[in-house]
């Protein structure tokens, strides 16, 4: 079989306009290609990670709700604890000054 004349003359010029439509014609067509099969097979694969992550935000927002509700507690009991020190401290101090007053005929108190 003979050459076709494109084989027979490699030198010869191709005018801009047939270079870029050659050249993105062998670069687009296979991309296109190549990326709707990606897309339709990632798009299942991309749902499901949207499904994935969506669980994953209800999660943390349930976790952080009872956070802040074992937050709230806690506050509240250091506040109790607080107030009970306060409590002890301020009936020490009035046990302390009635030890220290003179009781005559009085016996001290025991401590337990």
């Amino acid at each position: 079989m003979p050459p076709e004349p494109k084989e027979t003359a490699p030198c010869q010029e191709k005018t801009n306009d047939e270079q870029q439509i050659e050249s993105s014609d062998e670069n687009e067509t296979p991309a296109v290609a190549e990326e709707e099969i990606d897309l339709e097979g990632a798009s299942d694969e991309i749902l499901e990670l949207n499904d994935r992550l969506d669980s994953l935000s209800t999660v943390l927002d349930t976790i952080e709700q009872q956070n802040d509700h074992l937050r709230a507690q806690i506050m509240l009991l250091l506040s109790s604890q607080r107030e009970t020190l306060k409590s002890f401290k301020e009936e020490n101090s009035r046990m302390a000054a009635k030890d220290a007053e003179p009781n005559d005929g009085d016996e001290p108190m025991q401590q337990s």
